[in-house]
């Protein structure tokens, strides 16, 4: 709960923002202080967003992907980014049919059709025919012999894998409140509604680490049967994205999974099939600048502005429409009153077979390492415009509670302060403001520090992240009519602030040290 300290404090402090010596002061209250008629609009937002929509989900390689960084190259140069980079290699990606079309892979238990919630992510091929053998139940007490037969797995929940999310201390935290009408009285605790964001991060990534833990026990294929009712689990996606394995794997709901389990039990035999094909695609990271007053000359300095464009969902890689936002309202400043270089990265390898630690010498700053020698700040932006979700028997339907967002600091209480008040000021709801590496208001870890903007964390930059939860966005079904522009602008607005600030500050003044990096619980 927001308490008068900190709501006296959010909307009276006044910070004094130093500019850079030499600077001019021009403009350096639209850096700072959102001007509204500079925003991304409703529309405009809305619109971006059905065209990102427009062709699925945005796997890199694939054409919804393609289409959406064709976009995103085109309006940064609209908006007066220049030297824009393609960063290319090739890789091998995994094509079959996407949910809700399940033409290409099922599961028959003994000429029983089963309905699934989707393949597993870079899971091995069968073949039209299949592959048919054993249901074996997993006992992680008592682990069985599963070369050869296909294994059902249960996820067994790990109250641990969400305490770094909701049991986490924090700095500051603005209220709780209703969604869609606001205003409404609702829960102020951090999990107060039981969302599905804790269960479903819970499963997802105890489905990856199984499948990296059986591969050398060679089973003939895999059956996830997850806790998660029908739509929890439609279309989910598996995350950390494993590598290409050589086995099939799927996906159920629990009550289907529950008969699965009674499958395995009686010892029946089943047949798992997943068809696709193997598609040779090329990826890029795209590489961009808005320039500042002294760009092109020995005393330019940059922010590294970053986030991903890959993702199952249409919030899970919205983060590069939240930067375009933020490039939008910065271009209309003149370059000669923008103090620093925005330095833009897309990376593309988040949702790829093996995600980053695969794909880690692509990397453009491993294969550029000059290029951060400018770079004096980060930032980073996902997730954006979600809402809460609940189960609700089969189905799942909003909280009536907006969505938490997150916002990480370097440890400066300067800058803890400052995205504090930008958050109030900027009306996000629920906004959960976190410095690991130090004790939080109660004295507690407030966590690991998640995100892309854990980089800047371990380079010790002066950094923010900023980011909403999850639940209902690894998953293919997570399309428009699961997107809230009100908070995608609030959010934006908030990041436009905190950039601001950095382009605006005194850097040297910062205290920013390095964090180390803890493993979150879903990870071990």
């Amino acid at each position: 709960m927001l308490s008068r300290r900190d709501l006296l404090f959010g909307l009276g402090a006044a910070s004094f923002l130093p500019y850079p010596s030499g600077a001019v002061a021009a403009h350096v209250r639209e850096l700072t202080r959102v001007d509204r008629r500079w925003l991304v609009s409703e529309k405009e937002a809305n619109q971006w967003h059905a065209a990102k929509d427009e062709k699925g989900p945005a796997l890199t390689g694939n054409a919804s992907w393609r289409q959406f960084m064709t976009f995103l190259e085109n309006k940064l140069g609209e908006y007066g980014c220049v030297d824009i980079q393609r960063s290319p290699w090739t890789f091998t990606r995994l094509e079959s049919s996407t949910w809700p079309d399940d033409s290409q892979w099922s599961l028959a238990v003994e000429g029983r059709r089963v309905a699934l919630s989707n393949f597993g992510a870079n899971c091995g091929l069968t073949g039209p025919s299949g592959v048919t053998a054993p249901l074996v139940l997993w006992n992680p007490e008592n682990k069985p012999e599963v070369a050869g037969k296909i294994v059902v797995f249960r996820p067994a929940p790990r109250p641990e894998v969400r305490a770094g999310f909701s049991d986490s201390d924090y700095e500051y935290a603005t209220p709780f409140d209703s969604y869609p009408l606001e205003a409404k009285p609702v829960p102020q605790a951090q999990d107060g509604t039981h969302s599905i964001a804790a269960a479903v991060w819970d499963e997802m990534t105890s489905t990856s680490t199984f499948i990296r833990d059986i591969a050398s026990l060679r089973p003939a294929g895999v059956v996830f049967a997850l806790n998660l009712n029908e739509a929890g689990s439609a279309g989910l996606h598996t995350f950390p994205v494993p590598d290409h394995y050589d086995f099939p794997s799927v996906y159920a709901d629990r009550r289907n999974g529950d008969s699965l389990i009674e499958d395995a039990r009686a010892h029946r035999s089943a047949t798992l099939r997943v068809e696709g094909k193997h598609v040779q695609s090329e990826a890029w990271q795209l590489v961009a600048c808005l320039p500042g007053k002294d760009y092109g000359t020995g005393k330019d300095q940059r922010i590294q502005l970053r986030t991903h464009t890959d993702g199952p969902s249409i919030s899970q890689d919205n983060g590069a429409l939240g930067l375009l936002g933020m490039i939008k309202y910065m271009s209309r400043i003149p370059r000669r009153d923008r103090p620093r270089t925005l330095l833009v990265e897309l990376d593309c390898r988040h949702f790829m077979p093996g995600a980053e630690r695969r794909w880690e010498q692509q990397d453009y700053f491993k294969k550029h390492p000059q290029a951060r020698d400018r770079v004096v700040a980060l930032l980073a932006m996902e997730h954006l415009g979600q809402i809460e979700y609940v189960a609700d028997g089969d189905d799942i339907k909003p909280s009536g509670r907006s969505l938490p967002t997150w916002i990480y600091a370097s440890g400066d209480q300067r800058m803890i302060d400052e995205a504090y008040q930008a958050a109030v000021r900027n009306d996000v709801r629920s906004a959960i403001i976190r410095s690991p590496g130090r004790p939080g208001r109660h004295g507690r870890s407030q966590g690991p520090w998640y995100g892309m903007s854990r980089q800047g964390s371990l380079l010790g930059l002066p950094t923010y992240g900023v980011q909403g939860d999850l639940g209902a966005y690894w998953a293919f079904s997570g399309r428009m009519n699961r997107f809230d522009v009100r908070s995608f602008i609030r959010q934006v607005a908030t990041f436009i602030e905190l950039c601001g600030f950095l382009m605006t500050a005194d850097i040297a003044a910062l205290h920013a040290p390095r964090v180390e990096h803890v493993t979150p619980p879903a990870f071990r």
